[in-house]
């Protein structure tokens, strides 16, 4: 029987206890139940696949007395369709009417700043005061972190709105964010699946942040490549679900963001799972 990691089972655990608790953020949809069971299912075979790939490697190098590298037969068990397959149900899930709106507004706000550099402070800015001026509560928010262990300090703007009772949040680029070096043509296939436009609600971003660290790990290690500190899932993870400020104000500079100004709501607390995955350390 292939054991599952103690670190993956804490971290799991820790994303599981937090889904149950945050109601706020649920849509309590079969919907988004049968997703998650997905995501989970997926991470864990693929673990498996991982300990059991390692185990295999050990036995023919006892056996053979040699450190000949064993050829990994986990692609055969894990077809390119099964990673491209699950991303096109996450960005694919049913949309309410809130989410509709909000995707056509920035469709629109988004074709207004053509030429605009979209991973630019002052991109996001000013598609903060578009989607403001089109009635819109959305704000800019500035997530900041500090080093700990491996994971270097860092911070990360993105924009959200408030609607219909549930927080959204925005990306024009979220593809870039997950962005490797020498990709597998299944994992570069999976970037394919990625919206031009994402409008979700965190927990729906986590499902894709989850998927997609777990795919870059598997796709670095097959290039005999090491993660970078800044693809791990906690650093991944710190941009959107750490502590952030959230600001309206449309003039302000981007270094504004670090203080509280005028049009500044403070800082929020980071999720219940992200400081479980930033205190105890795990990275990738």
């Amino acid at each position: 029987m292939v054991k599952i990691p103690v670190k993956f089972k804490r971290t799991a655990a820790a994303f599981d206890q937090a889904a149950r608790v945050r109601s706020w953020e649920s849509s309590g949809s079969e919907h988004s139940a049968d997703l998650s069971h997905l995501v989970n299912s997926f991470l864990e075979s693929e673990i498996m696949r991982e300990e059991k790939t390692s185990d295999q490697a050990v036995d023919d190098q006892d056996l053979d007395g040699g450190s000949e590298i064993v050829d990994d037969q986990s692609e055969e068990n894990s077809p390119d369709f099964e990673l491209q397959d699950l991303m096109k149900k996450l960005f694919d899930r049913e949309e309410d009417g809130v989410k509709r709106s909000i995707h056509a507004e920035v469709e629109k706000a988004v074709g207004e700043l053509a030429g605009d550099e979209k991973l630019s402070t002052d991109f996001k800015r000013r598609l903060m005061a578009r989607l403001r001026s089109r009635g819109f509560d959305a704000g800019l928010c500035k997530s900041k972190w500090e080093k700990n262990g491996r994971n270097p300090s860092g911070n990360y703007e993105y924009v959200d709105i408030n609607a219909g009772g549930n927080r959204y949040i925005i990306e024009v680029s979220l593809a870039g964010e997950f962005t490797i070096a020498r990709p597998t043509g299944c994992y570069a296939s999976s970037l394919d699946v990625f919206p031009p436009i994402f409008v979700g609600k965190p927990e729906e971003l986590k499902q894709v942040v989850r998927v997609m660290c777990r795919a870059i790990r598997k796709s670095l290690k097959s290039v005999e490549l090491s993660v970078p500190p800044w693809r791990c899932l906690a650093y991944t993870q710190a941009k959107w679900f750490g502590s952030y400020k959230r600001t309206i104000n449309e003039n302000s500079k981007p270094n504004d963001a670090e203080g509280l100004g005028r049009g500044t709501k403070g800082w929020f607390r980071a999720s219940k799972e992200c400081f479980c995955v930033l205190q105890g350390g795990f990275c990738c």
